[in-house]
């Protein structure tokens, strides 16, 4: 039962801003595990500089090839999964070095977290994001107040057919559920916002 390693840091290099673009740090393996057997395992993921990251997780238990799943870190969090081998890289989301770090121990606690998609939005440029693993509800908050009211979001599926439709002045409070569906599209006749689809995820 007992992992190969089960604490590890790391520094990510930082974000680096030029004119208005943004070229991301490169991602850092944070942890490289395995055990003999599977069992439940508490992942805790923290930022030592209070800065945000985000998290890239690939595990296996038993005799499957595995899962895997990307998770937005603000601070800290706490991800609960059945693994046999855990392997995890990080990536710097702020401008300055982001000294990180991650503990696993043997254990089951409900646990929930987040994915975030940096995104934007204007009339004649529509937003379109693919649907994460293990996403349950999600919500499209924009940077203008003034741009919910004239913002339209769609539920997709597979096959490109919207399955449901919402302004996002009304989203429901709870998230909107996302079903099987395969992605989120929203157009605005707004002049254009800076947005970001956060979708919850069952983790």
């Amino acid at each position: 039962m007992e992992l190969t390693t089960r604490a590890d840091q790391a520094d990510l290099p930082a974000r680096i801003q030029l004119m208005a673009v943004v070229l991301p740090g490169k991602p850092v393996e944070l942890l490289n595990t395995e055990a003999e057997i599977d069992t439940w395992r508490i992942v805790e993921v923290f930022s030592r500089t209070g800065l945000p990251f985000e998290a890239d997780l690939s595990w296996s238990s038993g005799t499957g090839s595995g899962a895997g799943a990307q998770v937005t870190v603000s601070r800290s969090a706490r991800i609960c999964v059945l693994a046999r081998s855990l392997r995890i890289s990080a990536t710097n989301l702020a401008k300055k070095l982001n000294r990180v770090g991650v503990t696993v121990a043997d254990g089951f606690a409900p646990t929930r977290n987040t994915w975030e998609v940096p995104t934007g939005v204007a009339e004649g440029t529509p937003l379109e994001v693919d649907v994460p693993p293990f996403a349950e509800t999600f919500r499209l908050e924009l940077a203008e107040p003034g741009a919910y009211a004239a913002t339209q979001i769609a539920v997709k599926d597979a096959l490109g057919d919207t399955r449901g439709a919402y302004n996002a002045a009304f989203q429901p409070h709870s998230g909107i559920p996302v079903g099987g569906a395969s992605k989120i599209a929203a157009t605005t006749t707004h002049p254009g916002t800076l947005a970001r689809v956060v979708f919850h995820l069952s983790l």
